[in-house]
């Protein structure tokens, strides 16, 4: 740069002294001097120019400097106030996992040092997610607040933010959604109509005094429709403390009922989703008709975001189809049969007696309308006695072989125009071929089983009817009911015939009126009892694999008998269901389960039960289905010992005990109650206790007289109950704060215990408590908040928060 500049003074210099020199005609000295004078004149100036700029530049750039110093200083300053003053805590750990360092607002939320304590002393889900290596953030409850925590696990660094108020915010947004519920007191009409007039209007009132007053008891809205129709409007938080208490109101309906010798039971569709309220509506409508569908006496409640819940069924309920349903889908099969060319039937996969004996019937009804029909058949997946009679039908009725088709056939016969039907079953998982579902816009479903929540919908019938014995007596009434002569063989109706006996055992379950009358149309058609006895009989191999099966009969709680079929011998479905059956004829049994492998991946599962205890309940959670009193499973794995175990927890968790009866005690009863209480009992061992002058029964009359003698007792006992449960509210409200010593290692002196507890609370609160009241379920041996039981009265149990912080 001073180069350049040179050369520019030189150039002006001699430009100068050029200009001088013409001037001046050659004066040579002159032209030298001034020459001289010019060029040092001229640097002398430019010098000047260019220290001045420098000096100017470098007082810029210094005051640039120190103001980029000044914001360092300023933004260090706000870091390190964020990182010790703003409501974010942050610790740093170790390998060890324990803490290196924590700012100032982690020790404040945890009222501890923090510096060289173990992660699992301060908070043990804080442990829990850095050991199990989870990144993902979480909310946990330290103390009195709600956290956020976020584990950034390559960094050891932990970071916690207070959410209580956004948590709040969002449970009460969540516990005030929506809800709608329809109710319905199932057979009400029918079962008053036979009452006069004042003894039907009682009778109905108690109903809706028990319904009203438990809306009143969980401060919700209900009110009555019609007679026996009723809504109740709700929100959520309101609906989980029904779900907790799991719909008892089932049971208060049941017991009416019982009082007046009546078949009226409560079924209930609960929705609740944060939508337009008729859309709930229309919900909670569906979820009723689910409960209908599947015997009533239950409640279904669908929670957005939730799997279906179902609530009581352990009951089996009146019958209440009507003829008029009958008649209504027999007309609207008939308008079918005359808009199609073919008809496809379809029983379930491995088609029983049952299935294949309705499939039989619709045949028949189709044939009587001149339609081509098949029935779709996996000959290599039959039951037993369907192989039987497929081989009388090969010896004596070979033209019925012409109507049998296999589900690949089939799949490339069927038309978009083609009407098919499923009998039997009404869920994609128990079709032959579910393909065969698509490839057409006409389907109908007939059924006797429970519905499950995996329904094939958009059926243009669903004729589903859990109160009919069996497929076949379903069938049988439509056929009867149906315009054109339908024509049924001898043979035909004996297999027919054989369906309803198996399925009713012989008539012992799930008969009503109308199964004998179906039985009575299918005798008219020429049915032969004798026939389906050689249909049924079984060989001496079967009866005797029966034997040594029932030998090895498992017990459960005195109620429950299970078989476990060992893996080397051959099991079919016929097979666990024959053994399931001989198992309920075990004395005390209400619920009996044969479990065998039907493959090397599958496990089968038959089950079969008196009144008053649900087994479709227990294989619904295997992702099976059925009856109350008849149902089976098929379970995906080869651990039957698995199996076994889940089935034993399931009996645990639904444990029921047979029809009971009141009764009140006039002598103290070991392991049953007091001189004077009133108890549930199963009906023999009641008798026993009657007979033997042990109790009475629990009449209006008895009752009144115990309940004047309890009046006094109770008023006493209420005083206290009263005073106990205010107690419950004021501790409840008052959390109590436990200080603890740790040492250096930074592990606990001891541990928390209940008379510290006790002491500190009355310290701080001015509350005694007694300290054997204080249940503590093992050992406070870290630091953060614990639910302390007191149990201040036996109807009476508080929970206290203990806070555990360092002293």
């Amino acid at each position: 740069m001073n180069k350049n500049r040179n050369i520019v003074i030189l150039s002006i210099t001699i430009l100068l002294v050029v200009i001088v020199d013409i001037i001046m005609m050659g004066n040579p000295i002159f032209v030298l001097v001034f020459s001289v004078l010019m060029f040092v004149g001229y640097n002398i100036i430019t010098n000047m120019l260019v220290y001045r700029y420098k000096n100017v530049q470098i007082k810029w750039l210094s005051h640039k400097l120190e103001d980029t110093k000044d914001t360092l200083d300023r933004k260090d300053k706000a870091e390190k106030r964020m990182v010790q003053d703003l409501p974010l805590g942050i610790m740093i750990y170790d390998e060890h996992l324990t803490i290196k360092w924590a700012n100032g607002y982690s020790k404040d939320i945890f009222e501890n040092a923090l510096e060289g304590r173990s992660m699992e002393m301060i908070n043990e889900d804080i442990f829990n997610h850095v050991t199990t290596k989870q990144s993902d953030s979480f909310i946990t409850k330290i103390y009195t607040h709600l956290y956020e925590i976020v584990v950034d696990l390559k960094e050891q660094i932990v970071y916690l933010t207070q959410v209580t108020e956004r948590e709040e915010i969002k449970r009460k947004y969540d516990a005030s959604i929506g809800v709608i519920a329809m109710l319905n007191l199932d057979n009400l009409d029918d079962a008053v109509s036979v009452l006069d007039v004042s003894n039907r209007s009682f009778v109905q009132g108690r109903y809706l005094e028990a319904l009203e007053a438990w809306g009143e008891e969980y401060s919700f809205y209900i009110t009555p429709l019609t007679n026996s129709k009723l809504i109740a409007v709700m929100n959520k938080k309101r609906l989980m403390s029904l779900v907790k208490d799991e719909f008892k109101i089932v049971d208060k309906i049941a017991e009416i009922s019982r009082e007046n010798d009546l078949v009226v039971t409560l079924s209930a569709g609960i929705a609740c989703s944060n939508i337009k309220l008729n859309e709930l509506g229309d919900i909670a409508q569906d979820a009723l008709d689910l409960a209908l569908s599947r015997g009533g006496d239950q409640v279904v409640v669908n929670i957005e975001g939730n799997d279906l819940m179902y609530f009581g069924g352990n009951t089996n309920t009146a019958e209440k189809r009507t003829r008029i349903t009958t008649r209504t889908n027999t007309q609207k099969l008939e308008r079918l049969f005359e808009e199609c060319k073919h008809v496809f039937i379809i029983p379930h996969i491995h088609p029983d007696t049952d299935a294949f004996g309705a499939a039989l019937g619709i045949l028949k009804l189709a044939q009587a309308y001149g339609k081509d029909t098949r029935i779709v058949l996996d000959k290599d997946n039959l039951d037993k006695t369907v192989i039987k009679i497929l081989n009388m039908i090969e010896y004596e009725y070979v033209t019925l072989l012409d109507y049998f088709i296999s589900p690949a056939k089939a799949l490339d016969s069927i038309g978009r125009d083609d009407l098919l039907i499923l009998v039997d079953h009404h869920s994609y998982n128990q079709t032959i071929e579910q393909k065969l579902i698509t490839k057409t816009e006409k389907l109908v479903i007939i059924d006797h089983h429970r519905k499950l929540s995996d329904a094939i919908p958009k059926a243009l019938i669903s004729h589903i009817e859990p109160y009919a014995s069996s497929s076949v007596e379903l069938i049988t009434e439509m056929i009867d009911l149906t315009t054109n002569a339908v024509e049924i063989n001898s043979f035909e109706a004996t297999v027919m015939l054989s369906g309803i006996i198996v399925d009713t055992n012989n008539f012992m379950y799930r008969t009503g009126s109308r199964t004998f009358e179906a039985s009575a149309i299918l005798r008219k058609y020429g049915a032969d009892t004798f026939k389906v006895k050689t249909i049924l009989r079984e060989g001496l191999e079967e009866i005797q694999l029966k034997s040594q099966l029932l030998s090895l009969a498992e017990v459960i709680h005195r109620r429950f008998s299970v078989v476990i079929i060992p893996r080397d011998l051959d099991v079919s479905r016929n097979l666990l269901a024959k053994v399931a059956d001989d198992l309920l004829e075990i004395e005390d049994t209400i619920g009996s389960f044969a479990i065998g492998y039907l493959d090397d991946e599958t496990i089968g599962i038959s089950a079969r039960s008196l009144e008053g205890f649900n087994v479709q309940v227990i294989m619904e959670k295997f992702n099976g289905g059925g009856h109350l009193n008849n149902a089976g499973a098929q379970v995906l794995t080869n651990d039957i010992k698995q199996v076994r175990l889940d089935l034993i927890n399931y009996l645990n968790e639904t444990v029921q005990e047979e029809k009971k009866m009141k009764l009140i005690l006039i002598k103290d009863l070991k392991g049953k109650g007091k001189k004077g209480e009133v108890i549930d009992v199963a009906t023999g061992y009641g008798n026993y206790l009657l007979t033997s002058k042990t109790a009475i029964e629990a009449t209006q009359e008895n009752l009144h007289s115990i309940e004047m003698e309890k009046a006094k007792i109770e008023e006493n006992e209420k005083k206290i109950l009263d005073k106990m449960k205010d107690l419950k509210a004021k501790i409840e409200k008052k959390p109590v704060k436990v200080y603890v010593k740790i040492g250096e290692n930074g592990k606990f002196f001891g541990k928390v215990s209940s008379k510290q507890i006790s002491d500190e609370y009355k310290k701080q609160h001015k509350i005694e408590l007694d300290k054997r009241k204080i249940q503590l379920k093992g050992s406070i041996q870290t630091l953060g908040n614990y639910r302390v039981d007191v149990k201040l009265h036996k109807n009476v149990l508080a929970k206290i928060e203990v806070l555990v912080v360092e002293e």
